[in-house]
């Protein structure tokens, strides 16, 4: 979304003016229009939106919880960069709490649940033969979250997607050639397969394994944070 296309977003509801903030900002970071490093003016944002800078500001604050903005001792804001710290903690607390959806959403998942995950492998499928980004992270969440929900524990649900969204941008990096897509597919399949099959245990592995992959995978494209 261009600096143009956030200037045609006057018509926000004043009864959602906060959530719609707050996701035009998390859309501008994670597709890297709002680029790493970027000063967060509220009174700029403000006026390209068409709104007050109440809702900016309480934006501002619920990207800066998902790790998407950083405020500094002056307190300004700006879009977090990356680095491989980052990516590091946030694997790592995917890699316990994900890989625990994991194991009990394929206890649990039934006819119903594996049905949405075969339909959505089929369109994974498809948006990587494409390489179609954007596409294909929004399908990664409805295929893990058929399985995760059957769970039935709605609080680790929550805590895992919103760390799936905290690592959008850094998986972006990871789907950059069609290659990496072939493989990110592969994984899928194989996720598939351990949840229809009920198999807890395999379909935990394939978690660990597919993010440890990803981080083997970008470690060297990232900066360190220790310069």
């Amino acid at each position: 979304m261009t600096t143009d296309a956030l200037k045609s977003v006057p018509s926000i509801a004043r009864s959602s003016v906060e959530d719609r903030v707050a996701e035009t900002l998390r859309n501008l970071i994670v597709t890297g229009e709002l680029a790493e490093g970027t000063p967060l003016v509220q009174r700029d944002l403000a006026e390209r939106l068409g709104v007050s800078q109440t809702p900016v500001r309480l934006g501002l604050v619920e990207l800066e919880r998902a790790g998407l903005v950083e405020v500094g001792e002056t307190g300004r804001a700006s879009v977090t960069r990356l680095s491989r710290e980052d990516f590091e903690e946030i694997s790592a607390a995917r890699l316990g709490l994900e890989g625990l959806a994991a194991r009990l959403g394929a206890a649990a998942a039934g006819p119903a649940e594996v049905e949405r995950m075969r339909v959505g492998l089929r369109e994974l499928e498809r948006l990587g033969r494409e390489a179609d980004v954007d596409g294909y992270l929004r399908a990664r969440w409805a295929f893990h979250a058929a399985c995760y929900e059957a769970s039935g524990r709605t609080r680790l649900v929550a805590e895992v997607e919103r760390l799936f969204w905290r690592s959008e941008r850094y998986n972006r990096i990871v789907l950059s050639t069609k290659e990496r897509f072939r493989r990110s597919v592969g994984n899928y399949r194989r996720f598939y397969e351990a949840c229809k099959a009920g198999d807890p245990k395999a379909a935990e592995s394939v978690i660990h394994e597919s993010m440890q992959w990803a981080v083997d995978l970008i470690w060297d494209e990232l900066p360190s944070e220790r310069g």
